[in-house]
């Protein structure tokens, strides 16, 4: 069974009939079966409904009342549960498809992970969202494991507020969701950082991703002695066949290049990208490269292939369907206009930003880290 939402006119369509409801009514439902079979807390559908708004719980309740009352038609494909105590569950079946046959296949299941995790080096949350399609591949992941995948595609709330997952599981992603969005105090990125890593919240696998993060904070604070030193401390444990992690090392080196201005290292880095991205067509890396060298081309006087090629980043980065890079994007490229001042850049950058912020409420999402680590350090 598909749901299809016009928001234009707030109507639904199940299985070919039409349903029209009331705004919120609306987008309660879409939200519900965005998150299909997974229990969602009143708070949540608060956060991403009423999100401007002062609700109460029965605000939500009431909504739950008159939507079922619409959907009782279609009751046997799609009902609204209460999850007691917590909140709502949205169940989908589908009568329309057969089951999948290989669906309890492990071996199926266990190639389709892989292939998932394949996507998402390649950086195709495109291809990850068609593979999660339970009526097309019947691939099924646990339910920690969609959040964390959700996560990175912009669907902030469900893991920030997962009371199931402990803390310490979520605070690496969190803590790189706050840096991106923390603008100014820098100084408590780092406060935050030394907390969690006293309290060895963090494992050894993350800690080359924490590198790539302590680096980053640098350069958006200005501090290019320290960023420098850190890039040489790891530049003997990065080699090219960690592809994982070697073509964000080299942007990296890029961006300082960039940002102080050595034009010798940027052709020299450049250059190793170039080469990087013949053999590994990684799409959320080479979306960032495209606009360093537009930065670059800012530089050689070139101002329209410049902008150009800032342009087709974002267009590269909005089709890889990782929200988490399109941020790491803009917070460089902020970076980078106090050095190549280009009002076209400006514009388009200001723009992007106010698209991406406003979208995924990015603004409240701080402070609602901001809380969560405050609870747990």
């Amino acid at each position: 069974m598909i749901l299809s939402f016009n928001i234009s006119d707030y109507t639904v369509t199940i299985n070919g009939e039409l349903l029209r409801l009331l705004r919120k009514e609306f987008l309660l439902l879409e939200y519900l079966y965005q998150h299909n079979n997974r229990a969602l807390s009143r708070q949540q559908l608060l956060d991403a409904v009423w999100s401007l708004q002062i609700p109460s719980d029965r605000t939500i309740d009431d909504h739950i009342y008159r939507l079922r009352k619409k959907l009782k038609k279609w009751e046997y494909l799609i009902r609204i549960e209460t999850v007691k105590g917590f909140g709502y569950k949205l169940s989908v079946t589908s009568q329309t498809t057969s089951p999948l046959p290989f669906v309890q296949d492990e071996e199926i299941q266990e190639l389709s992970r892989n292939l998932i995790n394949k996507y998402h080096l390649y950086g195709h949350g495109e291809a990850i969202q068609k593979l999660l399609d339970k009526n097309t591949f019947g691939i099924e992941l646990d339910d920690t494991r969609q959040l964390f995948i959700e996560f990175l595609g912009g669907d902030f709330l469900p893991l920030l507020q997962a009371q199931h997952i402990p803390f310490k599981e979520k605070a690496h992603p969190l803590l790189g969701l706050y840096g991106l969005i923390e603008e100014k105090s820098y100084d408590n990125v780092y406060k935050t950082l030394q907390s969690l890593e006293d309290k060895q919240v963090f494992g050894e696998s993350e800690q080359e991703d924490l590198n790539l993060f302590r680096i980053l904070i640098a350069l958006k604070a200005n501090q290019y002695s320290k960023a420098h030193i850190l890039l040489l401390e790891s530049e003997s444990k990065i080699c090219p066949e960690n592809v994982g992690f070697y073509g964000f090392y080299q942007l990296w080196w890029l961006t300082y290049a960039l940002c102080v201005k050595d034009f010798t290292m940027v052709l020299e880095k450049n250059n190793i990208l170039e080469e990087f991205f013949k053999k590994h067509p990684f799409q959320r890396e080479y979306g960032l490269f495209l606009l360093l060298k537009g930065f670059y081309c800012f530089h050689l006087n070139e101002k329209t292939h410049g902008f150009d090629l800032i342009t087709q980043s974002f267009n590269v980065l909005e089709r890889s369907k990782f929200i988490i890079q399109m941020l790491i994007t803009l917070s460089i490229a902020e970076k980078l206009l106090t050095h190549f001042h280009n009002e076209k850049a400006l514009e388009i950058i200001f723009i992007k930003k106010t698209e991406v912020y406003e979208k995924y409420r990015l603004y409240e999402i701080k402070e609602k880290i901001k809380d969560k680590f405050a609870l747990f350090l």
